[in-house]
């Protein structure tokens, strides 16, 4: 019987311990969530998805997987010989300067005749005022004949440069400096316009994306410098907040929060997991 009494005696006060302890303040499963930090991942700078403006075949992949290229580097082209000879032509049609100098020597002739019938018509009345008039009429007709080849030749300029555009749409360039991370698309598949090609990352910056409830978010502003554990084997490194999302997502009531990581470790990469601790 004292036996029994000594365990229950002892199941009491450990149910009262209990007890007490969550009085006292133990951790609820939401205080345990925000206490491990908010979670996101790491990015790119610039993560791009890279398309050319119009369809074709790829002709010639100038990168690999892997390769570091620089703002304005050939990636890959498409098919581009029509292209380039139509650039050709409007170019030698647009230098070709024969007619337009003919049509100028004919009106430098025509002023001539005109300014010594006017003077020989002044002077003397030695030739008609009709034909002083032909003759004005003439150089009138030569002007406007060089003003219309000279227009001619500005839209053959314009047709040249149109062509120019034409052909460097078929190339695809490095809109910045990064590595190619994927080529969705390979040497001799046809695309259409605006399709997927190749991904670039830019790694000079690496930042940290998570999505966060409106009270927590609120406890950052741009500037704030944070610390963040990065990979499943934390490595800490310093942050600072570049960005915060302004409005909140409908869907899910959360506000987007970018930071800059401060010197980050040469093994960091994009697509890690990271976790939010706290301000510094």
């Amino acid at each position: 019987m004292i036996k029994i009494l000594l365990i229950v005696s002892c199941l009491w006060f450990s149910v009262v311990e209990a007890l007490a302890g969550a009085e006292e303040g133990d951790p609820s499963a939401a205080e345990l969530a925000a206490a491990s930090g908010v979670r996101g991942v790491t990015r790119c700078d610039a993560d791009l998805n890279l398309a050319l403006a119009v369809a074709g075949r790829i002709a010639a992949v100038k990168v690999e997987e892997g390769t570091l290229v620089k703002q304005g580097t050939l990636l890959l082209h498409l098919d581009r010989q029509a292209e380039e000879y139509d650039v050709e032509r409007r170019r030698v049609q647009w230098m070709g300067q024969a007619e337009l100098k003919a049509a100028q020597a004919r009106r430098d002739t025509a002023e001539k005749q005109v300014m010594a019938a006017r003077r020989i018509f002044n002077a003397s009345h030695g030739i008609s005022r009709e034909e002083l008039e032909n003759r004005e009429l003439a150089f009138s007709l030569a002007e406007s004949e060089v003003v219309r080849l000279r227009t001619a030749k500005e839209m053959e300029r314009l047709d040249y440069l149109t062509a120019k555009e034409n052909l460097a749409r078929r190339n695809l360039l490095a809109p910045t400096r990064g590595i190619v991370v994927k080529l969705v698309k390979q040497l001799g598949e046809s695309v259409q316009a605006n399709e997927t090609v190749l991904r670039l990352c830019d790694l000079r910056r690496i930042l940290f994306v998570a999505h966060l409830p409106l009270e927590q978010s609120e406890k950052f502003q741009v500037g704030d410098k944070v610390v963040l554990r990065v990979g499943e084997r934390p490595i800490r490194v310093q942050g600072n907040v570049l960005f915060v999302s302004p409005v909140v997502e409908s869907s899910s009531g959360l506000r987007e929060i970018k930071i800059e990581m401060l010197q980050p470790d040469p093994v960091i990469r994009p697509g890690m997991p990271a976790t939010l601790e706290n301000r510094e």
